[in-house]
């Protein structure tokens, strides 16, 4: 969801580090505006794979030096230091040897030992690890006292590096350390000596980039059949763009949200501080903000802005390949809506989410249009954007048991869409879709990692209902209902 107009505006700050959350409220239950109510789990549209979550493949491994050669990426980077890490990390299972894969990258991330990386889900188990020893009242916990070796590590080195190194790790040491990962994230001068934050968000985008390079299914990239939409394949910091040139806006835009990076989120990163700018990857043929300029559509953000972790992630959700036309109340209320009932469904579970938003041309009887049938808008004639007729988002939502739940929607893009509740929650619900509906019509494969015993209970199932409350603004949808 973007303003019409660049300016700053005043719209609502990511959620800090252990701030309190409004919790989810189950189906048919009123809740009054601010009330809390307990977190229910969907009833149905739930799976629980054999063995728990999807699994990484373990065996597709690739050269860390045709990776580095590949992204430019040097042995002193923390992307190079990083694979180097992993490769050693997996060294108990075999000789390090120059080759990795996403599997070992996450294996690796999951149990830190040496400390160099750290993702937001990492740093909210040391929180909650240390809150767990300071619950009878004591004011610190001693670093060789942590269940697991990589948390005794993580221990250690804040003791050190944020505090006074006396063996001893409290509250205030933990944050400064962790504040200091942070601070190694932003400027990109973590090494091997200190600690540096990976938000997941930034992780499950690397972790793409390996998987493509070794063949690896991965949630972030699509499987094309011999129809599939055409498009430039774009990999970024924090997500992937299948690009369609011709028409100058995104396919669909992909990208992990987690509530460990909505915790995680630094309090001073802000959309004030990010403008629309061409993708440096498209050149001189990109979109341009100016292009909006006076066209009457609102420049329409595939993944939201607020679902950024750190101010680099912000800037990158303001490039123009992000953006699709969307008229006023729809990008505004209904869209956003959306937007903000998806985060607040990955919020309230503790899990993490696979999200693929794009968008649609059809016809009014829900069949592709052909190319002379698009309407088009731009403020330069050689360069006309497409206006979709319909926006899509489906969501793999991962939870925090392992257990899988999927929820699509195509929603009409419409001048006069809804600006109030009692008419933007009939229209979200009438817009549920099963995924297999999406994958049909883009000739994509959206989640080709699942079993296919898994995608064809969850990409043909809409019965998950939609639950929206009272939040800011808007009304949001936490997308479950209770049994």
């Amino acid at each position: 969801m973007s303003s019409r107009i660049p300016t700053r505006v005043s719209t609502p700050r990511p959620t800090p580090a252990n701030a309190a959350v409004p919790t989810a409220a189950p189906a048919n239950t009123a809740v009054p505006a601010g009330a809390d109510a307990p977190v229910s789990a969907p009833a149905s549209n739930v799976v629980a794979p054999t063995g728990g979550s999807w699994k990484r493949s373990a065996t597709k491994e690739v050269a860390i030096s045709d990776l580095q050669q590949k992204f430019g990426w040097t042995d002193e980077s923390w992307q190079g230091r990083l694979l180097h890490a992993a490769d050693e990390g997996a060294a108990g299972n075999r000789a390090s040897n120059g080759q990795v894969s996403a599997k070992e990258l996450e294996a690796y991330l999951s149990a830190p030992t040496d400390a160099q990386f750290l993702t937001s889900t990492a740093l909210q188990q040391q929180r909650a690890a240390l809150d767990a020893k300071l619950a009878g009242g004591a004011q610190s916990a001693k670093v060789d006292s942590f269940d697991s070796p990589w948390q005794q590590s993580v221990a250690k080195r804040a003791d050190l590096l944020g505090g006074n190194g006396d063996g001893e790790l409290s509250a205030d040491e933990l944050t400064a350390y962790i504040n200091a990962s942070k601070a190694n994230q932003a400027k990109g001068t973590g090494t091997a000596a200190n600690t540096q934050w990976v938000p997941d968000q930034q992780m499950a985008a690397f972790q793409s980039r390996v998987a493509e390079v070794a063949g690896e299914v991965d949630p972030l990239q699509g499987v094309g059949s011999s129809g599939a939409t055409p498009g430039l394949n774009m990999l970024k910091e924090y997500s992937r763009t299948l690009m369609d040139t011709d028409k100058n806006v995104p396919t669909f835009v992909s990208y992990m949200l987690s509530a460990a990076d909505v915790k995680e989120t630094p309090a001073d990163v802000s959309r004030l501080d990010s403008t629309f700018v061409r993708d440096p990857e498209l050149k001189q043929g990109g979109v341009v903000d100016s292009d909006y300029n006076n066209t009457g559509f609102d420049r329409g953000h595939m993944k939201p802005a607020e679902d950024s972790p750190t101010q680099a992630a912000m800037n990158e959700s303001h490039y123009m390949s992000n953006i699709a036309p969307q008229h006023g109340n729809h990008n505004q209320q209904v869209w956003r809506t959306l937007e903000r009932g998806v985060s607040e469904m990955v919020k309230e579970t503790g899990g993490k989410a696979y999200i693929v938003t794009g968008n649609l041309y059809l016809d009014d009887k829900g069949k592709p249009l052909p190319p002379e049938s698009l309407q088009t808008t731009g403020s330069k004639a050689d360069r006309q954007i497409a206006v979709p007729t319909h926006n899509f988002k489906t969501v793999l939502l991962e939870l925090p048991n392992g257990n899988l739940s999927m929820f699509a929607y195509m929603v009409p893009n419409t001048k006069e869409g809804p600006s109030k509740k009692e008419g933007i929650l009939p229209l979200l619900q009438q817009s549920r879709v099963p995924v297999d509906q999406l994958e049909g019509l883009l000739g994509q494969d959206l989640y080709a990692q699942l079993p296919k015993s898994v995608q064809d209970k969850l990409e043909k199932d809409t019965s998950a209902a939609g639950v929206f409350q009272q939040q800011s603004l808007y009304e949001s949808a936490t997308l479950l209902r209770a049994p």
